[in-house]
């Protein structure tokens, strides 16, 4: 895993300002804190410089179960051992995949973009199953630890890899579907129904499932599909990307939802990927997250 500071870049052709963070070794000259020969642990600023990252990162992390911590006195403060912020720059470890990298660093971009009024849409582009797993992963277990609900479209033979990777995280399918927070559905349950596609029937089944979780108290919500559907070549798939653009409309009705659509580099053409870029205001590589092309016509 790279470990580079984190970097601001430009994105000319779009005229965006995106942010992207990468990875530097920790900053070693950081010195160990006078109180840490008593008690060990870092501050949360501490932390933060010894990591190179935000405090906001650090935060989260430690909301997802990623870093542990220790709270202090009566503000609950966090405090962090140094062994455990080493271990968490360990490629080696098993939270520093999630953790650390560009995929956790899209969490904190839609954030920053929602205050700005920027629907949480991100077309997700990866070559093969595990490094989809890997990108997509962080948004799944903020959306679990929070207990906030999860709508996954995914291909018909794809059913027992997905449950796989929810079980090796440690969530259970099983008691997340049967309290609300889980919805796997394949493709004719939702883009192909009757056979065929069409973007306002799409459109709506999208609504209708997120009134179904704010009727049971979930304004927040994670709706994410695999788009290798479009290749089916069912009547109406070359409604797509059309389809794509309107859920952006869709999405500024309901700012707290989260759309993550599926790209495979390997199996689709290079016109779908430049439609996807031109229908998503973010867009998740295999490296980073940078700005998309759309933009309300």
């Amino acid at each position: 895993m790279r470990r580079e500071s984190m970097v601001q870049c430009i994105n000319e052709n779009a005229g965006r300002r995106l942010v992207t963070e990468r990875w530097r070794a920790p900053n070693r000259s950081v010195k160990k804190p006078r109180h840490m020969g008593m008690t060990g642990l870092l501050t949360i600023d501490e932390a933060a410089r010894y990591l190179s990252v935000s405090k906001t990162s650090l935060r989260r992390w430690t909301q997802l179960g990623t870093l542990p911590c220790t709270r202090v006195g009566a503000r609950r403060e966090r405090r962090f051992r140094l062994e455990d912020l080493d271990a968490l720059l360990d490629p080696n470890s098993v939270a520093a995949p999630a953790a650390i990298g560009p995929a956790a660093a899209a969490l904190e971009t839609l954030e920053q973009a929602a205050l700005r009024g920027v629907p949480r849409h991100v077309s997700l582009h990866f070559h093969d199953r595990d490094e989809l797993w890997r990108l997509f992963r962080p948004y799944v277990l903020q959306h679990a630890q929070r207990q906030q609900p999860i709508l996954y479209v995914h291909e018909e033979q794809s059913r027992a890899d997905v449950l796989m990777r929810l079980c090796a995280d440690g969530l259970d399918p099983d008691q997340m579907t049967a309290g609300g927070l889980l919805r796997l559905l394949v493709p004719a349950e939702a883009y192909l129904r009757s056979g065929s596609f069409a973007a306002e029937r799409m459109i709506d089944f999208m609504e209708a499932a997120i009134l179904d979780r704010r009727a049971a108290g979930h304004e927040t919500m994670l709706i994410s599909g695999e788009m290798t559907w479009c290749l089916s070549g069912a009547p109406g798939v070359e409604e797509m990307i059309d389809y794509e653009a309107r859920l952006n409309e869709l999405l500024l009705r309901y700012p707290l939802v989260t759309i993550v659509c599926h790209y495979d580099l390997h199996r689709l053409s290079g016109a779908v990927t430049l439609g996807a870029l031109c229908s998503h205001p973010h867009v998740q590589l295999p490296d980073r997250m940078v700005a998309g092309y759309y933009g309300p016509g």
